[in-house]
């Protein structure tokens, strides 16, 4: 049920529609990460100007779809295609819809109850259209930090499995919540979430990995993987604390871990990279 074979090596990355796109990417790909979540999406409602359309999809400030087509700088689809080619390739592409403050999740809700998520509704179209130009983008990783509404967030997500792609939940509160959303994805979509991306820093500061294993067991049974849950931390406490922390969570059996973010890294994503592999007991070679 993960994304990738164990561990996994992840970071949240904001620069792709900087000046220097290439350059960012080859400095992406020779970091070490092994999963890249482009962050973050965003889905507006409606938009205040004239010729505006229902369900826009943004990546931080820059629209990119727009009514099922693709609005966005030119070149984007073959940056994102060349993070998954050559020797320095990473495994996994998310995009993640959401962050604190944004109203995504707000906007989702009321596109679903105005529209629906069958094919001619603007969510189904938009997103249509991002798998299509985007074919590397493997899942969508949800990072509501609104307040869960069940029925939409199930709705949703089968809106994403039928258009081919992968959900990952990307939670920092309401363990309760997120477990129920994927307790009846389970029931019906078996798999098509494929992890909890954990937030264990700021908000989610006080999570332990270890508890949302013991919560995802007692609900979904006792055979359900640890490595389901992929804990995450920010850069405050350098490479070194980053490899503590991983080694601490290590024996919990985790599938991995992820930074937030690349862009806080600074000079040192490799360093990083190799902090999370070496915590995880997994070789960093390949970030050297």
């Amino acid at each position: 049920m993960n994304l990738l074979p164990s561990p996994i090596v992840a970071a949240y990355c904001q620069g792709f529609f900087g000046a220097d796109g290439q350059a960012y990417v080859e400095r992406v790909k020779r970091s070490g990460f092994n999963t890249v979540v482009l962050a973050l999406g965003h889905v507006h409602y409606r938009d205040s100007k004239p010729d505006a359309y229902y369900g826009d999809v943004y990546y931080n400030n820059t629209e990119i779809v727009a009514n099922g087509s693709y609005v966005g700088p030119a070149g984007w689809a073959g940056l994102i295609e060349q993070l998954k080619q050559g020797p320095d390739a990473v495994e996994r592409v998310l995009f993640s819809i959401g962050g604190w403050g944004v109203g995504d999740f707000a906007n989702i809700e009321r596109l679903i109850a105005e529209f629906g998520t069958g094919p001619q509704s603007p969510l189904y179209r938009n997103f249509l259209a991002l798998k299509q130009l985007f074919p590397a983008i493997d899942a969508i990783d949800l990072d509501n930090e609104e307040g869960l509404d069940q029925a939409s967030m199930v709705a949703f997500c089968r809106m994403l499995g039928a258009i081919g792609f992968q959900v990952t939940f990307c939670p920092y509160n309401d363990q309760a919540g997120w477990i129920d959303c994927l307790a009846e994805l389970e029931s019906s979509d078996p798999g098509l979430v494929v992890g909890f991306n954990l937030q264990c820093y700021a908000g989610g500061g006080g999570n332990d990995p270890a508890d949302w294993i013991r919560a995802l067991r007692a609900r979904l049974g006792n055979g359900f993987p640890a490595s389901f849950v992929i804990p995450g931390v920010d850069t405050g406490g350098g490479p070194a604390q980053v490899r503590a922390q991983f080694a601490g969570w290590a024996g919990d059996g985790i599938g991995g871990g992820f930074l937030w973010t690349f862009e806080g890294a600074g000079p040192q994503p490799r360093d990083y990279a190799r902090a999370i592999a070496a915590g995880l007991g997994a070789d960093a070679s390949a970030a050297a």
